[in-house]
């Protein structure tokens, strides 16, 4: 079962901080934009873009548009009520996600993605999945 519309909601105010570690971890050239998505009838990630006019010149004509799927159990964790636990689980989600975000981008797109461009080697939406912390 993926998330439900009480997790969903949790899932909201935190958002921000997913999203500001990616673009933390991807400190490349290319300007990232970065959004979560939490809907109820699929895999909860984060989508990565680059707007067509920041597209590298050199580099193929079309953006990166990756879609990186976030483990449901350790999203689950981050909607606890207990506020303590909360900040906990987020403080240890935080810690190692930029390494295994791009470890996921390296490792299942080889030379398929060009992250200083914010290019791809081909057309299409990529996706990977974050491994379990």
């Amino acid at each position: 079962m993926l998330l439900n519309d009480e997790e969903i909601a949790r899932l909201q105010s935190i958002a921000p901080f997913p999203q500001s570690e990616a673009h933390t971890a991807l400190e490349f050239e290319a300007e990232y934009e970065v959004t979560m998505e939490l809907e109820n009838h699929l895999q909860p990630g984060l989508r990565i873009r680059v707007p067509a006019t920041s597209a590298d010149a050199e580099g193929p004509p079309y953006p990166l548009d990756l879609f990186v799927g976030l483990p449901l159990d350790e999203l689950r964790t981050l909607t606890n009520e207990d506020e303590a636990k909360r900040e906990a689980d987020l403080a240890r989600f935080g810690a190692g996600f930029s390494p295994r975000l791009l470890r996921a981008i390296e490792t299942m797109t080889p030379h398929e993605i060009n992250l200083d461009a914010g290019v791809p080697s081909e057309a299409g939406t990529l996706s990977v999945m974050l491994e379990k912390h």
